[in-house]
């Protein structure tokens, strides 16, 4: 059954795992004692891709990600110096169920890259998506939510890191 996790972490794949850690480690006093829900750890990344998509679930909100993120405390952002995470449809879905789903303030740690892309085709609404049949079914769930991706997009980019985004506060 596994233990209580208290802290959803979203990321990308496009920073180093130390790096990953060290943000985490920095930003977390008891980093040592959480427990964190990180796709990479929860999901069996490797295996063939129709059972990985088996697992995923029917829909988005009966994935694994979806799941653990409801029954987490806390919803973390680690941003990266290599490129904007929200160039990932799975980053953007996290993000936007968060706020749909849950009452957890949004905690915002690492620093965005210096020259890549904050906003524009492929950040937010047009990110990227691995499988098509994912892309599809993404959008439609994020349109269900009724709220807007891309301004939620806008404020986490936005934000400086060790930001505490809260619900409510200033249109987030």
């Amino acid at each position: 059954k596994g233990l209580k996790c208290s802290t959803f972490v979203t990321h990308a794949w496009f920073e180093s795992f130390l790096m990953f850690v060290e943000d985490l480690q920095g930003h977390f006093p008891d980093f040592e004692t959480r427990v964190f829900w990180i796709c990479f750890a929860a999901n069996p990344q490797t295996w063939p891709h129709e059972e990985l998509k088996n697992l995923l679930g029917p829909g988005a909100l009966q994935s694994p990600f979806a799941i653990a993120l409801q029954q987490c405390e806390s919803f973390v952002v680690v941003r990266n110096t290599t490129r904007n995470i929200y160039s990932r449809l799975w980053c953007v879905a996290e993000l936007v169920f968060a706020r749909a789903f849950t009452d957890h303030s949004i905690q915002v740690i690492g620093r965005m890259p210096p020259r890549a892309a904050k906003f524009g085709d492929h950040i937010g609404l047009g990110a990227k998506c691995s499988d098509e049949d994912d892309r599809i079914l993404l959008h439609a769930t994020i349109q269900l939510t009724g709220l807007d991706a891309n301004a939620l997009v806008a404020k986490v980019v936005e934000a400086a890191a060790g930001s505490i985004l809260r619900p409510g506060e200033a249109g987030f």
